[in-house]
């Protein structure tokens, strides 16, 4: 095992503490969270040695980077590539663009098809993942509440939990409906129901919440789970410049991996850890609505829905950290009783652009 590294996913803008072990065809790298990655060889660039650290690429995947503290294990050292060079990314955005762009033609619907939804999904350009989300609704009940105190505190605790989540885009919307649930939509975007707050009553419970819809986001989840249902060929469609019916069916209802939510669950678990949040308050969520006589909500969901989620969070928990509240006493109010006050509420939800 590696004593040391460090790795940049391409997705969060944030560094993780890793250890690496070998596997039978490359690596596996492994986080403080128990959140596990496997990566071929074949997949990983060696850019050479830089103040005691090995980097590395990845092929496919943008922003990639693995660091490795030297000397390397060398049982690890021998699932790396052994000659220093290429230029990192074969799949780069830019090609992912004119590939798609160029026509609809049969050719690039036979292109597209040697990708997987994630890769399709992941050099997908912001704005054709907004188009896509037009062909979705919203629940038809959806009122959008205008409680500045409460949307205040929402945008507090994405601070604390991803810094930069608002700057690179993400919005965060906050609808007056009774179903305990939030959900990540296309375009970067978030909804939470303040029914959610009815049934979580913790404010650290709802930031692990929130945390887990910020991964869905950063991993252009939703973005996969479109391209899964809709097919490829409607995506070549849609993109090309041609018209597709309407009325893809709800948002809430793209349904996510098992491995997409163990993902996100592992990102949830570190932004929990930087902003210093206890995430067991994250397990009891998990516990109380397991005692419901009621379907999970879809945050709490994973095909089916696992006790070793809520154990996952809980065993983050480090005895030597210092924990305080996700937030202060009165944005803590203010979130929590969201648009009880039916004066506070819009007359309808804007629709996904």
């Amino acid at each position: 095992m590696s004593r040391h590294g460090r790795w940049f996913d391409g997705e969060v803008a944030a560094e993780r503490a890793v250890t690496v072990t070998p596997t039978a065809t490359g690596i596996a790298i492994v986080d403080s969270g128990g959140h596990s990655v496997a990566v071929e060889t074949a997949m990983l660039v060696r850019h050479g040695s830089s103040s005691g650290w090995l980097k590395l690429g990845h092929r496919t995947i943008e922003g990639w980077r693995l660091d490795l503290a030297e000397p390397v294990d060398p049982a690890v050292n021998e699932r790396l590539p052994t000659r220093v060079g290429g230029g990192g990314n074969i799949i780069g955005r830019e090609t992912m663009v004119a590939a798609v762009t160029v026509t609809v033609a049969g050719t690039i619907a036979l292109g597209l098809l040697v990708f997987a939804p994630q890769v399709v999904a992941r050099h997908m350009p912001m704005a054709w993942e907004q188009r896509l989300g037009s062909l979705y609704d919203l629940p038809m009940n959806a009122v959008a509440c205008a409680d500045p105190a409460a949307n205040r505190a929402l945008h507090a605790l994405i601070d604390r939990l991803d810094p930069e989540a608002r700057r690179d885009g993400l919005t965060i919307q906050l609808l007056d409906i009774d179903d305990a649930n939030a959900a990540a939509l296309p375009g970067r975007r978030m909804i939470v129901f303040n029914g959610l707050f009815d049934e979580v009553e913790d404010p650290d419970a709802v930031a692990g919440i929130i945390a887990h819809e910020i991964a869905h986001v950063r991993r252009r989840h939703v973005a996969t789970a479109m391209v899964r249902e809709l097919g490829l060929g409607t995506v070549v469609t849609l993109f090309g410049g041609g018209a597709v019916a309407s009325g893809g069916g709800s948002l809430l209802s793209l349904n996510f991996t098992r491995g997409a939510e163990s993902e996100a669950d592992g990102d949830a678990i570190v932004m929990l850890a930087k902003a210093g949040i206890d995430p067991r308050k994250t397990k009891q969520a998990f516990d109380h609505f397991r005692t419901l006589e009621m379907d999970l909500p879809a945050w709490a969901s994973s095909h089916p829905p696992s006790a070793a989620r809520g154990a996952r969070f809980a065993a983050s928990y480090n005895r030597e950290s210092t924990y305080r509240p996700a937030l202060g006493a009165a944005d803590a109010k203010a979130m929590m009783t969201a648009c009880k006050d039916k004066k506070t509420l819009a007359t309808s939800a804007p629709k996904p652009r």
